[in-house]
């Protein structure tokens, strides 16, 4: 019975020492940077569009990423993004601009988010230049080989001017 009661003070003993160690110190704050980083990646999504470049435009957006277009089905998914944004890019009037405006980092590190205006122009069914100008939220998502990538992109589109008026 003394080698159990031996035994269990030690197991206590070890249990209340390793209560009492310092908790492990939290991940450095990298928000500065990411903030950074993603401001950069949104200067070379902005030159891709400005560029035609569907491509690269689309190499912004994690495998699995959703884009959230007014009145038309979701578009989720690398592929279909490929597909949607290079037919909008062959558009003889197609012009994107964005501008953000703001780039939150959680303090994790794993996620962000971006609001900014935007402004697109497409032929309308007359073949005309056609300007929509909105604000947008896209939410980034730091990858696991550290890369920063869209996973949602959701652009709102202003009311049309002659409702704005009303």
């Amino acid at each position: 019975m003394g080698k159990t009661l031996g035994r269990m003070g030690l197991i206590a003993c070890a249990l209340a020492w390793a209560g009492c160690a310092a908790p492990p110190a939290p991940p450095p704050d990298t928000r500065a940077a990411d903030e950074a980083a993603i401001r950069t990646l949104v200067d070379g999504w902005g030159a891709a569009a400005r560029a035609k470049h569907g491509e690269k435009f689309v190499s912004v957006y994690a495998d699995d990423a959703v884009l959230m277009i007014e009145d038309a089905p979701d578009i989720s998914g690398i592929a279909a993004l490929r597909e949607t944004v290079s037919g909008m890019m062959q558009d003889p009037s197609f012009a994107l601009s964005i501008s953000p405006d703001k780039v939150v980092v959680a303090r994790s590190g794993d996620l962000a988010y971006e609001t900014g205006t935007y402004s697109m122009t497409m032929s309308d069914p007359q073949q005309q230049p056609a300007t929509e100008r909105g604000r947008y939220v896209v939410v980034w998502q730091k990858q696991a080989d550290g890369a920063w990538k869209v996973v949602l992109d959701v652009p709102v589109s202003d009311p049309p001017e002659a409702a704005a008026k009303n």
